[in-house]
C-alpha cells in the first residue's frame, strides 16, 4: 500500500507565493499508518520477498529501459538524418553539426523518457516479470531457511593502531619509492593530479568499449562501438584503472611534482574566502546546466550503479584500531525522522534559491538550543556547545547541503511500504534533504536519550549542486578553530566508505583527501555503523573521478578539521527516479547518532585527537 503524502495546506508554503504563510515546523505530522478503516492484510514473508524484489526489479527495468532508448535514439536518429543531409552540409561544419545532432537527439529523447516514457514503460514490465521470478526464488529460500536477522551489532577485526595507511595506486606508490611521499599537496600538484586521473578515465572510456564492440561484433558489439552505453560503462572500467593503476594520475602528479620544484618554496598565504553571494551564472552556464538536468536521467543511473558495483570489488576488511566505551545499539524516532525527512524535501530551495530551507534550518537549530549563524550568501553555521565534562573531545562537525539540483514539489512525494520517492513529476530532493533529516533526527535522539555529546558544529552550505560554491566561499575558522572531525552526510550507501575522494573537476578550489582505515575520523565512523548492526565496506577509490561534495573544500578539509563524506542512503539522485529507503533514511541517521556519541571517547591533546583510553587485542 502506497500512501501519497497529503501536503494541501504546505503546498503555498514551500514554492514562493505572494502571499506565504507560517511555514511548516517539525510538528507536522504525517500518517504512517495510512487511512483509517480496515487495512490489507499483512503479507507471510513469502509474499513480501516477492513484492520487494517486484519493486527493486521494475525500478532497475525503468532505467535500464530509458538508457536504452535513449542510446538507441542518440546513435541512430542522428546517423539517418546525416546521412540523408550530407550533400547539403559544408565540409567544415560538418563535425560540429554532427556533434549538435547528437546532443539534440538525446535531449530530445530525455525529454520523452520524462514525460511519456515508452522505453521507461517497457523495462518496468521487463524488470516485473524478471523481479517476479527472483522474488519467488527469494521466498521459498526464507520459507526454507528462515530469513536472516541482522545483528544487534557488527563485529570487525581488531588490530593494533599504526599498520594500516592511505591507499596509494601503483604507479604513485612507485613515485613515493624513488622520489619520496608527497609531503604537501599543492595547488599544482591537485590540479595535474586530477587533469591526469579525468584525461586518462575519459581515454578508457572513449576507446576501450569502441575496440571490444568492433571485436564483438554483431548488435551487442554495435551497441558498446556506438551508442551511449560504450562511453558509460568505459568510464566505470576508466574510473578502476585509475583506482588500481593510476597512470593518468601518476602522470599528473609527476608534472605537478615537477611545477613545485621549479617554483620553489612558497610562502603559505591561506586563501581569502569570500562570503559575499556571487552573480547568477551567464547564459552560456544556465543552459549548459539546463541541458545536464534534462540528459542527467537516463546517464546517471546506470553510471553510478555500475560504478558502485566496481568500486566495492575494491573493498577493503575493516579493521577497529582504537578503544572505544560499550554502548547501547544507537536507536531513533523512525516515524519522526520520515516526517522530518517529507517535510523537508518539499521546501523549494533550487541552488540560489534556498532562503525558504534556510530559514527552516534556523529555526530548527533554534529549537535545539544551538547558536546560529547565516552568512550573506545564506549559508548556515551552528554551534551546541558540549555536554559538561565533554569539553576536551575534540568537535564534530555535522553537514548536508541546503539546495536541490531541481526544485521539488510536495504534493508529488509518495510514501510506500519500503521506500520514499516522487510520481516521477519531479525529483525527490534526498540529495540531499535526506541528509539534513538524518543530522537533526540523530541530534535530537542524543539530546532525548541525555547522551553525552562533543561540541557539536553545524554547516549547511548553499549552492552545493554548482559545484560546491557556498562552502569554498567559507573560511576554516568561519566553522571551527579547535581539532575538528567533520561529516559530511552526502554520499549514497550508508554501507560504503569512500576513504578517498579526488577534488572535483568544475570547482578549482576542491581538494582530495585520502584516509587510511586507523585514522580517529574513519575509526569514529566504523565503530558508528557496527553499533548500528552494520559492517562498514571501506573503499579506496572515489565514488566516480572528478565528482564529490563539501568535505572536497579547504574550509572543511584544512588545518584543524578534517572531513570525510558518509552515506545519506539516496539512489538515482538528479533524475525523477530518485528514491531513499526508509530501513536506510534509518541506518544513516543511527549513524549520525553513533559518531555523536562515539566522540566522546576522545580527547584533544595539542593539535592531535587521540583515545582516552589505552586499545588491546583483548579489551
Amino acid at each position: 500500500m502506497k500512501i501519497q503524502a497529503n501536503y494541501q495546506q504546505p503546498i503555498a508554503l514551500r514554492q514562493p507565493q505572494q502571499t506565504p504563510s507560517p511555514a511548516p515546523g517539525p510538528q507536522d505530522k504525517i500518517d504512517l499508518q495510512g487511512p483509517q478503516g480496515p487495512q490489507p492484510p499483512k503479507r507471510s514473508a513469502f509474499g513480501e520477498a516477492v513484492a520487494e524484489s517486484i519493486e527493486d526489479c521494475s525500478h532497475q527495468g525503468k532505467k535500464l529501459g530509458t538508457l536504452a532508448l535513449v542510446a538507441y535514439a542518440t546513435s541512430a536518429l542522428p546517423l539517418v538524418a546525416l546521412t540523408s543531409t550530407m550533400h547539403l552540409i559544408p565540409d567544415a561544419l560538418f563535425g560540429p553539426v554532427a556533434i549538435g545532432t547528437m546532443v539534440g537527439t538525446m535531449a530530445l529523447a530525455s525529454l520523452e523518457e520524462k514525460h511519456i516514457g515508452i522505453g521507461k514503460q517497457i523495462g518496468r514490465v521487463a524488470g516485473a516479470v524478471v523481479g517476479a521470478g527472483v522474488g519467488v526464488i527469494r521466498g521459498a529460500k526464507q520459507e526454507i531457511f528462515g530469513r536472516a536477522e541482522l545483528p544487534a551489532k557488527a563485529e570487525i577485526a581488531r588490530q593494533m593502531p599504526g599498520q594500516a595507511k592511505p591507499f596509494r595506486p601503483l604507479v604513485q606508490a612507485g613515485l613515493d619509492a624513488a622520489l619520496g611521499p608527497v609531503q604537501k599537496r599543492s595547488k599544482a600538484l591537485e590540479l595535474s593530479e586530477l587533469v591526469g586521473a579525468t584525461a586518462s578515465t575519459l581515454i578508457v572510456a572513449y576507446t576501450v568499449p569502441a575496440m571490444i564492440g568492433n571485436a564483438i561484433g554483431g548488435p551487442v558489439g554495435n551497441a558498446l562501438a556506438t551508442s551511449l552505453i560504450g562511453p558509460l560503462s568505459g568510464m566505470v572500467l576508466g574510473g578502476l584503472a585509475e583506482s588500481t593503476l593510476g597512470i593518468g594520475r601518476g602522470a599528473g602528479e609527476l608534472v605537478g611534482r615537477a611545477i613545485d620544484k621549479l617554483r620553489g618554496p612558497q610562502s603559505e598565504t591561506p586563501p581569502v574566502a569570500e562570503n559575499k553571494p556571487k552573480s547568477e551564472p551567464g547564459a552560456l552556464k544556465k543552459g549548459f546546466l539546463s541541458l545536464n538536468n534534462v540528459i542527467a536521467q537516463p546517464i546517471i543511473g546506470f553510471l553510478l550503479d555500475t560504478t558502485i558495483v566496481g568500486n566495492r570489488l575494491m573493498a577493503q576488511k575493516p579493521i577497529q584500531s582504537m578503544h572505544f566505551e560499550e554502548r547501547p545499539v544507537a536507536t531513533v524516532n523512525r516515524e519522526r525522522l520520515v516526517n522530518n525527512f517529507v517535510s523537508l524535501a518539499g521546501i523549494y530551495g533550487p541552488s540560489g534559491k534556498e532562503k525558504l530551507i534556510g530559514d527552516e534550518l534556523e529555526k530548527r537549530l533554534g529549537a535545539l538550543n544551538a547558536s546560529v549563524k547565516r552568512h550573506e550568501d545564506g549559508t548556515i553555521v551552528g554551534t551546541l556547545p558540549a555536554t559538561p565534562g565533554y569539553e576536551s573531545s575534540p568537535t564534530v562537525m555535522l553537514s548536508a547541503h541546503q539546495d536541490t539540483v531541481l526544485p521539488t514539489r510536495p504534493e508529488d512525494i509518495i510514501i510506500g511500504e519500503r521506500r520514499i520517492h516522487t510520481n516521477e513529476k519531479s525529483i525527490l530532493g534526498a540529495d540531499d534533504r535526506a541528509g539534513i533529516a538524518e543530522i537533526f533526527e540523530g541530534v535530537e535522539s542524543a539530546l532525548e536519550q541525555g547522551l553525552p555529546h562533543p561540541e557539536l558544529k553545524f554547516v549547511f552550505p548553499v549552492d552545493e549542486e554548482r559545484g560546491l560554491v557556498g562552502s569554498s566561499r567559507l573560511r576554516t575558522e568561519d566553522i571551527s578553530t579547535r581539532p575538528t572531525l567533520g561529516y559530511v552526510v552526502d554520499a549514497l550507501d550508508v554501507k560504503d566508505v569512500h576513504l578517498t575522494n579526488d577534488a572535483v573537476i568544475v570547482n578549482p578550489k576542491s581538494i582530495k583527501y585520502n584516509y587510511s582505515q586507523d585514522d580517529p575520523l574513519v575509526q569514529v565512523l566504523y565503530r558508528s555503523m557496527t553499533n548500528a548492526g552494520v559492517t562498514p565496506r571501506p573503499i579506496p577509490a572515489p565514488i566516480m573521478t572528478g565528482a564529490g561534495s563539501d568535505a572536497n573544500t579547504p574550509a572543511f578539509n584544512s588545518g584543524p578539521i578534517r572531513s570525510i563524506a558518509i552515506g545519506a542512503g539516496e539512489r538515482d539522485l538528479h533524475t525523477t527516479l530518485e528514491y531513499i529507503k526508509t530501513d536506510h533514511l534509518e541506518q544513516a541517521a543511527r549513524h549520525v547518532l553513533g559518531v555523536i556519541t562515539n566522540s566522546c571517547d576522545l580527547e584533544v591533546q595539542g593539535d592531535q585527537i587521540v583515545p582516552k583510553k589505552a586499545f588491546s587485542l583483548q579489551s
